[in-house]
Order: structure tokens, then sequence, then C-alpha cells
């Protein structure tokens, strides 16, 4: 009897460690989201993808933070001013971490749109030199990505930009991009209708569909 209430009491004892660590790994995590979204540099971007990097060391089983990371930096490489000097060290630092967090997750339908997402911002920054080989893998990426999931706003909405830049740079008319944008915003509303309090799954892109909808297919 007594043994029987050892074992029940140790249970209890690692259900409530469990319990909170969880609780102490979602409070670090939103604590992180909100200091990215509030984030106005790259700088500040920097130190959000250092407080990921953090949580990731200490979950090393979790894909998510290693995924912000990346996309905090892949945002600062975007923002940053400069050439290639300034911006290759956010993407290649962003490239670690999202190669981390395929690991831990593969074939992750988020993970493979965020490496496309990576490689956008490389092609961005030269895109004269390295469009004729990063157009074609980002292409193939988000491709990828969607096909992992169908319902991922944030895939279809970055495809539908590749297809813009490859329409405009052959003169073609942006009709299937603004088709992906109008399919991705319906996603955006669908996901926002669903999210929970505290949800930690990747929200972000809505903005940017709303601007190419309002730039370019209107």
């Amino acid at each position: 009897m007594k043994k029987y209430s050892l074992a029940i009491i140790v249970m209890m004892l690692i259900s409530l460690i469990s319990q909170a660590s969880n609780e102490a790994y979602e409070k670090a995590m939103l604590n992180e989201l909100q200091n990215m979204k509030s984030a106005a540099s790259p700088e500040d971007l920097q130190k959000v993808a250092n407080g990921f990097a953090r949580i990731a060391q200490m979950m090393p089983e979790e894909w998510l933070p290693d995924y912000y990371a990346a996309l905090a930096l892949a945002n600062a490489g975007f923002r940053s001013e400069g050439g290639a000097d300034v911006k290759d060290p956010f993407f290649e630092q962003a490239k670690k971490h999202v190669d981390k967090a395929a690991k831990i997750s593969p074939n992750n339908s988020e993970v493979v749109a965020l490496q496309g997402f990576i490689t956008m911002g490389e092609l961005a920054v030269d895109p004269a030199s390295r469009g004729q080989h990063l157009s074609g893998l980002a292409m193939q990426t988000f491709g990828k990505a969607v096909d992992l999931n169908r319902q991922n706003p944030r895939a279809i909405m970055m495809l539908g930009q590749m297809e813009l830049g490859m329409a405009q740079f052959f003169g073609q008319g942006p009709e299937k991009a603004c088709g992906l944008v109008d399919a991705s915003l319906a996603l955006f509303a669908k996901e926002a209708a669903e999210a929970k309090e505290g949800n930690l799954n990747p929200t972000w892109g809505k903005g940017m569909a709303e601007e190419m909808k309002k730039n370019t297919c209107n």
C-alpha cells in the first residue's frame, strides 16, 4: 500500500512540475511575441530573436521558439537599410534557426513557408544577380508549403507575391497572383475566427496580403 501511495505522489509531483514548465514556456513565448509586434528596428528584432533562442535552448523539443527566432531575424533583414553586407547576416542567422525548427518538426507547412520567406529576403537583396537561382527556389518552397497544408494563408499569400513578381517580369497580368491573395485573405479571416486566447501558432501575414491587394488587385 505504501508503495502505491509513493508512486501516486511521484506521479502527481511529475505532473505538477510539467504543468509549471509548460506555463513558464507559454508565458515566455507570449512575452516575446508581444515584443516582436512592438519591435521598431532591426536591433529590436535581433533582441527578440535572442529571446526566442534562449527559450529554444530551454525547450529543445519545441519547434516554435526557433521558428519565431528565424521570423524575427528575417524581418530584421527585410527592414534593415544597406546592402548585402548588412542584410545577409540576418538571413544567414534566420536560416540556422529555421533549419533547427525543420529538424524538430519535419514537413511542417509553416516552417517550409518561412524557409521560402527567408529565400525571398535573400532574393530581394540583389534581384539582378540572385533572381535566376533564388526565384525558382522560392516558388518551389512555397509550392511545397501549400501542398503540405492548403489551409496555410501565409504559404498561399507568399506564393501569390512570387507569382506577381513573375507576372511583372514577363509583362503579364496579376490575375493569378490576386486570386492567391484573395484565397489567403479568406483563410486569414478563418484563422482569426478560430484562434484561441494565448495561441502560440503563427498568425502573421494578413497585413502583407491586405497591402498587396490594395496596391495591386483593386
